[in-house]
Order: C-alpha cells, then structure tokens, then sequence
C-alpha cells in the first residue's frame, strides 16, 4: 500500500512517516511527494497533518490551506490526521485501516473537527450567551 504523508513544515510528517513504515512494514510510505504525483490514484491513501500543535505560525497556516487547495483541485481524497506521539500515529492508521463496525465515539476536546481555535470560538460563543440572559419573551 502507498501512502503519502503531507502537512505544512515543522508539523511533524517526516515522524509520522517514519513511525508508519515501522509499524506497518508493508507500507510504502513518501512524507515529501512531489506536487506531480499528487493526483488521484497515485496513493491508496493521502493523509494531511492538522495544525493542533503549540505555537502554528502563519505561515504553516497558509501552507497548510495550499496543501488542501492543492488536493482539492487534484481531486484527491485525503484524510487529516491530528494529535502527537502514538495518539497521531493510532489516528492515522484509523485512517489507513479503518476497522469494522462504527468508528469510536470521539472523546477528544472538540466533537466536530478537534480544532482548539474552534472550541475556543465555540465556548467563548456559549459564554457571551448565557452572559447576557434569557431571551425577552
């Protein structure tokens, strides 16, 4: 099975990539595919790095949205991958081999996409609204 491994710099691909081809030997594993083999078909899977980690720079951001639009224009389905350590690796190989029956229920900081900026909007949202009091009837 080929697999590429994509994200922004300093998101941590060349690890993952490296953790990957260990446990799974089978693999053929590329963290630096040239933007020409990106297409469909060229991969069996195609997994993006999320931006979760301490300290994302704008310019990790912006790379990341080329790394999406890049896929996206491609055609390319891609699953992303978030977390550090085993929990990153666990998450992609979910993704490489997804398991039978429902996937777990997610149990990490935030339900739909596990962003912490997007919690952060969510509960400072929740907050203000309650703040100001029940609606005038």
């Amino acid at each position: 099975m080929k697999v590429a491994v994509v994200g922004a710099p300093a998101t941590g691909k060349t690890q993952l990539a490296r953790d990957l081809a260990l446990h799974l030997n089978e693999l053929q594993v590329s963290d630096a595919p040239s933007p020409d083999t990106l297409k469909p078909g060229a991969f069996d899977r195609v997994l993006l790095l999320g931006l979760d980690g301490p300290g994302i720079t704008p310019a990790q951001h912006e790379s990341d949205a080329a790394l999406r639009a890049q896929l996206a224009a491609a055609g390319v389905a891609y699953g992303v991958v978030y977390g550090s350590g085993r929990e990153r690796l666990r998450a992609a190989l979910r993704l490489i081999e997804p398991q039978d029956g429902p996937p777990p229920r997610w149990t990490g900081v935030c339900e739909k996409c596990a962003d912490p900026d997007c919690e952060f909007r969510l509960f400072t949202a929740l907050k203000s609204s309650k703040a100001a009091g029940p609606a005038p009837a």
